[in-house]
């Protein structure tokens, strides 16, 4: 599935009604997607040109010319493409393991594929670079995403970063307390609706610091909040299967960062990595 594609299904939750009005025509008329304009599309769906030409930016684009350009496309690639029908089907209590497992290593994949489609490159680098540069770097995350804040912790410790990483709201809130304009708070969300994360971040943006965000693609509280946007995508599945493919493509978006960052200063990384591989070394039996 191409990145368009994949933004309207993960923008549906999110879409106002006459949105949802035109998606869910645009998706059941593939056909008639090349011949539409603004003009006949709102005519269409019953709604106003500007609410076609709203819709199309909301989902990234310029305008309607670009989306439709974009959203044929993606069709294109999609009816050229073979899936084995077995692999979308949702993993059933009654799976083999190896049913069961190729389902679980699909869903991994797919979720860290269409992560990348849809990664907004300009936004990595301003987070790297607001990273590189910060005094302190506080990092926010709970449950799944949680683990995904402790390893990427231990990243930016491996790279000499001052970060600090609390899970205790309260110890959160007094880390906030303490923080200034030359900081970062890189924050882990998927859902972007975490109360208690979301109280924190605000807490921190009283004090003037840079807020990054790692949540999912659509609209969501947190995202809003944030001065700089990461974005993944994940297939909404049964069992646990989209808590732990969202953290495959959390951890993805954090190893992109941690090779960046790498990238800005190769000399030091290799010396600070290289020294730590050997301090481990010590206690290799």
């Amino acid at each position: 599935m191409g990145g368009t594609l994949i933004k309207l299904k993960e923008f549906q939750e999110s879409f106002t009604k006459n949105e949802k009005k035109i998606s869910n025509f645009l998706l059941e008329n593939t056909d008639e997607i090349k011949v539409l304009n603004t003009y006949d599309l709102a005519i269409k769906c019953d709604v106003s040109q500007a609410s076609v030409v709203r819709f199309a930016k909301k989902l990234g684009f310029k305008g309607f010319p670009e989306f439709k350009i974009a959203l044929a496309g993606d069709l294109a690639m999609r009816n050229n493409e073979k899936e084995i029908n077995i692999i979308y089907d949702e993993i059933q209590f009654e799976d083999s393991t190896q049913v069961l497992a190729k389902k679980v290593v699909y869903e991994n994949i797919k979720s860290v594929e269409d992560t990348y489609k849809i990664l907004n490159f300009e936004e990595i680098e301003k987070a790297a670079a607001a990273i590189d540069k910060a005094n302190r770097t506080f990092i926010l995350g709970a449950g799944f995403s949680g683990i995904v804040a402790r390893d990427f912790q231990y990243k930016l410790w491996e790279l000499g970063k001052n970060v600090i990483f609390e899970t205790d709201q309260h110890i959160q809130l007094t880390n906030a307390s303490t923080a200034g304009e030359g900081d970062v708070v890189f924050v882990i969300s998927y859902s972007g609706q975490t109360l208690d994360i979301y109280q924190s971040i605000l807490e921190f943006k009283e004090k003037g610091v840079k807020v990054i965000t790692l949540t999912k693609f659509a609209t969501n509280p947190i995202k809003d909040i944030g001065d700089i946007s990461l974005s993944t995508i994940v297939e909404k599945s049964n069992l646990r299967s989209t808590s732990l493919s969202s953290r495959m493509a959390q951890l993805t978006v954090i190893d992109i960062l941690y090779v960046k960052l790498i990238q800005m200063d190769r000399d030091k990384a290799n010396k600070l990595i290289g020294d730590a591989v050997e301090s481990v070394k010590k206690f290799k039996m």
